[in-house]
């Protein structure tokens, strides 16, 4: 599968483990109905691999979900540099000011989450039901699982109904305490449990991707994708939309 497509993944994966941390939820938050758009980092040391846009819209909509290739060509600050390029120079606050500018929107909260992290989190799930074979979720964030073509949008709601299955929310002290050592977050409990009422109220098809589409580009070794100004509005709006 494209890089794109392990985005979401990833980003669906981090959000249900985050979720697993509010199993128990407490009822005085069942009012809410805040929209949040979250930012999910995947790194490995300080390279980036993948960062996703996650917008919580409560109850209401669904979960949207924008890929962002970090190949993607950032004009907003007028430099020309890609995203992971970006992240590289600028850090996680200045990236998200740039994301900022090009959405349109503001994003407030954030989760990083190292591979390192990830690979601890793979071996206390064990193997997950992919389709008809069981695959690790190493095999599952990079596409290794299966030789056949993957269909992004089945693939993610396949690993949200196999992560909320018993055997797996059974873990969630393991993986609370792993997640709350490891991973840099300012997502509070309110954000956890509009996460935790959308799915819980709505099943997996609440699940709603797109990817982050333009024009690819070589500048000798240098690859990059140029996105239309109007494309980054255009594609959060997409996802918002029940």
């Amino acid at each position: 599968m494209k890089p794109a497509g392990r985005t979401q993944i990833f980003a669906v994966f981090i959000l249900l483990v985050v979720l697993l941390a509010g199993i128990w939820p407490n009822p005085a938050f069942a009012a809410a109905e805040d929209r949040e758009n979250i930012l999910v980092f995947w790194t490995e040391g300080e390279r980036l691999k993948a960062v996703t846009l996650v917008c919580v819209q409560g109850s209401r909509g669904p979960l949207g979900i924008v890929a962002i290739p970090v190949h993607v060509r950032l004009d907003g600050g007028g430099t020309g540099w890609t995203v992971a390029e970006a992240y590289a120079k600028l850090g996680r606050e200045g990236l998200t000011a740039q994301l900022e500018y090009l959405f349109r929107t503001p994003i407030s909260r954030y989760l990083s989450v190292d591979q390192a992290t990830l690979d601890k989190v793979s071996s206390i799930i064990g193997p997950v039901m992919m389709g008809d074979r069981p695959a690790t979720m190493a095999e599952v964030f990079e596409g290794t699982y299966t030789g056949g073509e993957i269909e992004p949008q089945a693939e993610i709601r396949c690993l949200a109904a196999r992560l909320t299955e018993p055997r797996v929310v059974v873990k969630a002290p393991q993986l609370v305490w792993l997640f709350s050592s490891e991973v840099k977050t300012n997502l509070g409990y309110r954000n956890i449990w509009n996460i935790y009422r959308a799915v819980a109220e709505k099943g997996p098809g609440i699940l709603n991707k797109k990817a982050l589409t333009g024009k690819d580009c070589w500048a000798g070794s240098r690859r990059y994708r140029e996105v239309p100004p109007e494309a980054w509005v255009n594609v959060l709006n997409e996802v918002s939309r029940a």
